[in-house]
């Protein structure tokens, strides 16, 4: 559960889209179907069918739905994967996590509940994101 390899990290190394470093993007939902890489800052709901990596120096204010996640910024919401999330030494996490394969590499940070278990979360579990008051965002369905 908590010492499995990375998947993928082939796919990390050619991200389809990329937020650099000193670029701060508010938006209400990114979705896509490739890997994103976030070097910068990003505030909005996130939902990928595929990889998301979070670089050192970045941070996400929003929930975070993707297949697999690498955090090594900050993130400030609820992250839901369906694959696996794998947490940095450096990794801030402020929020719950929900998924089927965790790796928590010594000295990241991470204050909310965890629920780790199941080969691959059903996709309906990752499909209702609610009003979340305490980050001020709604879901693109809202608007």
């Amino acid at each position: 559960m908590f010492f499995k390899k990375p998947l993928g990290s082939a796919q990390l190394d050619s991200p389809g889209t990329i937020i650099g470093k000193g670029v701060y993007l508010e938006a209400a939902r990114m979705t896509g179907h490739e890997t994103i890489r976030i070097e910068g800052m990003y505030k909005g709901s996130i939902d990928v069918e595929g990889s998301l990596v979070l670089g050192e120096g970045g941070s996400i204010t929003g929930n975070v739905n993707a297949d697999y996640f690498l955090v090594a910024g900050e993130v400030i919401g609820n992250i839901k994967c369906t694959t696996q999330l794998h947490f940095a030494s450096t990794a801030k996490i402020e929020g719950d996590v929900q998924t089927a394969s965790l790796i928590m590499d010594e000295g990241s940070h991470v204050s909310g509940r965890y629920i780790v278990g199941a080969e691959r979360l059903p996709k309906e579990a990752l499909e209702s994101q609610e009003y979340d008051e305490r980050l001020h965002i709604q879901s693109a369905d809202n608007y």
